[in-house]
């Protein structure tokens, strides 16, 4: 029979269904992974995700723009004369440090955006795609005019209801847990500072009294949330630092001394009366029934917990969330503050996918089976 045919003596018949053999001077085709489309794409969000230093950098600006922007720029003119260069310079200072955080806080939200799609919570991924494409328009629109109180109020129920959703898978991994809880905290003392604002808006313009003082009674509930919420932040940094609980207290000391200028009556020195309408431009309105020395003290505590925790495991992006939730905390409705509530959803979420590097792979209980090596043909 000549050796060609196909029925020849020693050629084996492949199936549809079994794997081909060759010879042994042949090539053998390898089958295409099933997992390779799946680790290209994320290979290709790990490149066009955010890095810890542009997080780090975005994280410094905020902090920058809340003291200056919000705060030295509107308490400086009027306080005092002779300081008219001073009062030019941190004005200036105060708009280019905000306007950098608008366009490096888009950037790197988008960015945190493509590090998070491989978050299997099927509720975040549409709501924080169309969050951002909703949110981020107006808050660069926002950053060249004034906007109505109906957009600002869309602007906080949107970054509102991305970190409630990110607070979700943030809290199933317990390195990550810390952010999410905060996250969650910080977002209900949003909502309902903001509702207290609308009430007070709307008793202002009726003239009604009681009204007004619902708004305050509401106040004071967002007030007691902003508080809990910087003793969790408070609590977390004393576990993580060594002697934790002393720079704690040195925290603490630096905010009462703060607040006791703040409500000092001293028209001889004018430090005073600028960290009074400092503090008195950062907090929220309107006021509630508590001294403004509570929140004072609470407004600086928080500031300066914003500064230390964004350099503490910058790796995972747990610490930039919490100091970018402390950054935002009960403002929703202001433009910047809604940016940064957006920044510490997706860090939060971020840091829940990424791994620790001390975590190592447990060993199964049990004798392992020996490892048998199966011939490719019997």
């Amino acid at each position: 029979m000549h050796p060609a045919s196909p029925t020849a003596p020693g050629d084996t018949t492949v199936g549809a269904g079994s794997p081909a053999v060759h010879g042994p001077g042949q090539p053998t085709k390898q089958p295409k992974r099933p997992g390779a489309p799946e680790a290209d794409r994320r290979w290709l969000a790990r490149r066009v995700s955010a890095t810890p230093a542009e997080v780090l950098l975005v994280g410094f600006w905020g902090l920058a723009a809340t003291i200056l922007g919000r705060g030295l720029a509107t308490a400086l003119p009027g306080s005092t004369a002779g300081i008219g260069p001073l009062i030019v310079g941190v004005e200036q200072l105060g708009s280019f440090s905000s306007q950098f955080l608008v366009i490096m806080g888009v950037a790197t939200c988008l960015r945190l955006l493509f590090a998070t799609l491989d978050c299997r919570s099927y509720l975040f991924h549409p709501v924080a795609i169309i969050s951002s494409a909703a949110a981020l328009p107006i808050v660069m629109f926002a950053s060249s005019r004034h906007l109505a109180p109906a957009w600002l109020m869309a602007l906080m129920g949107i970054s509102a209801a991305l970190a409630l959703v990110s607070a979700v898978p943030a809290l199933r991994v317990p390195k990550s847990r810390a952010a999410g809880l905060v996250l969650m905290t910080v977002t209900c003392g949003s909502i309902v500072s903001a509702t207290g604002r609308i009430i007070a808006l709307y008793a202002s313009h009726q003239a009604h009294a009681g009204l007004f003082g619902l708004a305050r009674l509401v106040a004071t509930l967002g007030l007691a949330l902003d508080a809990i919420s910087v003793m969790l932040i408070g609590t977390w940094f004393a576990r993580r630092v060594r002697f934790g609980w002393v720079w704690i207290a040195a925290i603490a000391g630096v905010a009462a001394f703060v607040a006791w200028l703040g409500v000092r009556d001293d028209e001889a020195s004018a430090w005073p009366l600028v960290v009074a309408r400092a503090l008195a431009a950062l907090t929220a309105h309107p006021d509630p029934f508590i001294g403004s020395g509570v929140r004072y003290f609470v407004e600086t505590a928080a500031i300066c917990l914003a500064a230390v925790t964004l350099w503490l495991e910058w790796s995972t992006g747990v610490g930039a969330a919490l100091c970018f939730a402390l950054l935002a905390r009960v403002s929703g409705d202001v433009p910047l503050c809604s940016l940064m509530l957006m920044l510490a959803a997706l860090s939060a979420v971020r840091a829940s996918l990424q791994a620790p590097k001390n975590d190592v792979p447990p060993e199964p209980s049990g004798r392992r089976a020996p490892l048998e090596v199966m011939p490719v043909t019997r």
